[in-house]
């Protein structure tokens, strides 16, 4: 086991790699090995940060059975059949890392600790990085991680994992502060219910194909829930804003014939009353 000071030292170091990504999602990784940086890289565009650092261990005659890498982000899965390139958790099992250090857990629905299972099952020793250390993390991916559970407006879109309900919350403008929680959960296939507590309510703009179909967004019957499906337009109304969200893909599970659990939808926040 690594002395907790040193590896804190190594956790910060792939931090200051991942703040050399130019990519939208930010990730940085080092390979130590007896208690020595063997190799480090960050995500850059069309490479993922642990292949480029376990290929530069490689070159190095680096034995990586004897490493410990560290990671910002759990890494990746594959996520389409007959994917042609190994995918970065497999690559680490099949390179014989026998212990992995993550940094955040990836807020993709998708891959959400599928890549922490994936080496689990492949006899890796797993841990987490220091919860400063992830709060630093997050602000450097802020954007990135927000994706999956808050929003800015007025107009954006995101993906919402809603196995056991996902909320998410959008925020009016980035000159105004105030926000609205929405939330989801599974109804089927290509549906969702939206639901909502008080004071938000929610209902479904029958019929309307665009956000700019719906006039008056008050106009509605609201209630507790609705169910939305891929292509509708639903609405939740607050005291001071209605926000419009059209879903784009649906997944809700094996029992409808799906992998995963999840809503992408674009929004739409519509201000009723200014500050």
């Amino acid at each position: 086991m690594i002395e907790q000071s040193k590896d804190k030292i190594f956790m910060a170091a792939a931090v200051e790699e991942m703040r050399k990504s130019d990519t939208a999602v930010k990730v940085g990784v080092v390979i130590v090995v007896d208690d020595n940086i063997v190799a480090s890289a960050f995500r850059a565009k069309g490479e993922h940060a642990e292949r480029a650092a376990i290929q530069l261990a490689r070159q190095r005659g680096v034995n990586l059975k004897k490493a410990t890498l560290y990671a910002t982000l759990e890494p990746c899965v594959d996520l389409r059949p007959g994917q042609q390139i190994q995918c970065c958790a497999d690559l680490i099992v099949s390179s014989g890392i026998k212990e992995v250090v993550i940094g955040r857990y990836d807020p993709n629905p998708n891959i959400y600790r599928q890549g922490w299972k994936r080496l689990r099952d492949g006899d890796v020793f797993l841990r987490d990085f220091h919860a400063d250390l992830r709060e630093e993390i997050d602000e450097v991916n802020s954007r990135f991680m927000g994706f999956f559970d808050k929003g800015m407006g007025p107009t954006g879109g995101a993906k919402v994992g809603h196995k056991d309900g996902g909320k998410f919350l959008v925020q009016f403008a980035e000159d105004d502060d105030r926000t609205m929680e929405i939330a989801w959960t599974v109804a089927g296939v290509n549906a969702a219910y939206g639901y909502a507590l008080q004071p938000v309510e929610v209902a479904m703009a029958r019929f309307a194909k665009a956000f700019d179909e719906v006039d008056d967004p008050t106009a509605y019957e609201f209630r507790h829930s609705v169910r939305i499906e891929v292509g509708e337009i639903g609405i939740f109304k607050g005291p001071e804003a209605c926000v419009f969200v059209k879903p784009k893909q649906i997944e809700s599970g094996p029992k409808y014939g799906n992998t995963d659990y999840f809503v992408s939808f674009d929004y739409q926040v519509r201000v009723l009353k200014s500050r």
